[in-house]
């Protein structure tokens, strides 16, 4: 996709974290909004949440398709912080690695 190679980073706001269980384990998530659908894609991305006023560094994550809208799985190491965020909007900042 040439437009990734061109972009190189997606500021992708008001995104909202969600929670789902399984079991015992569970999963923090955001949904990522369609009209980003053509930028996205599967691989790798350097992902950053805009918390408030902080930046925290997610590391490497990949993408997901689940029905027609890509997902983004959240770190469990960051519990404590989606916990406070769960159905509450904030920003994320995706670099893709080639």
């Amino acid at each position: 996709m040439r437009i990734l190679a061109e972009l190189g980073k997606l500021l992708i706001p008001g995104v909202t974290v969600s929670k789902m269980r399984s079991g015992k384990k569970e999963i923090y998530y955001v949904y990522l909004p369609q009209r980003f659908n053509r930028y996205l894609g599967y691989g790798k991305w350097s992902v950053t949440a805009i918390v408030g006023e902080k930046e925290i560094l997610i590391g490497l994550r990949s993408v997901y398709k689940h029905g027609e809208y890509f997902m983004l799985t959240l770190p469990i190491s960051l519990r404590q912080i989606w916990e406070q965020y769960l159905g509450k909007e904030i920003d994320l900042i995706l670099e893709k690695v080639v």
